[in-house]
């Protein structure tokens, strides 16, 4: 649940934040237990980037193998496709990032790597339920998975070119060289 704390517009070095999408004031709101800033007209909420992952709910949470590999086959993009348009960070005015949160999460979020992240009306929520079952661990899957099927490609490139070489010196031996 949200708490609005109207009294208190969001602000950064003096500097009152706006809605990188309507150009809004952001209000301060304590929502579940962090602070972020909420624009009352389209919902969409700012997060620094020191309160990421608490506000995501992103815990070092363990799931087997075959839990990964059970939600590869039953996951679904809970994206949606919509206009692209860079908008402004709150902070700093300049043009924002947009990044598919976590790669296959579907949720495409504004980043500036500098300050935070803004996110629509519903991705937070969104990713919340991607990391409830467990998105960031199929994630850290895939990559591992990746790096084992390159590092078994260098291996065999490497066995292939051993081969050859003990070809070669086989047959400098047979000739007398």
């Amino acid at each position: 649940m949200s708490t609005i704390n109207t009294d208190a517009v969001a602000k950064r070095a003096d500097k009152i934040l706006l809605c990188p999408r309507c150009r809004k004031e952001l209000s301060v709101v304590l929502q579940e237990g962090v602070e972020i800033d909420a624009c009352p007209k389209c919902n969409g909420v700012w997060i620094d980037c020191s309160e990421e992952k608490k506000a995501l709910a992103i815990t070092p949470e363990v799931f087997t193998v075959d839990e990964l590999h059970k939600l590869r086959r039953h996951y679904q993009s809970c994206g949606r496709v919509e206009t692209v348009r860079y908008v402004p960070c709150p902070i700093c005015d300049k043009l924002m990032q947009r990044k598919n949160w976590g790669s296959h999460s579907g949720v495409v979020v504004d980043k500036c790597y500098d300050h935070g992240s803004w996110y629509d009306e519903g991705e937070l929520d969104k990713i919340r339920e991607f990391v409830k079952l467990g998105g960031v661990e199929y994630e850290k899957l895939r990559i591992s998975e990746q790096g084992l099927s390159d590092l078994n490609r260098k291996i065999e490139n490497e066995a292939a070119r051993l081969d050859i070489r003990i070809d070669q010196a086989r047959l400098f031996n047979m000739v007398g060289f």
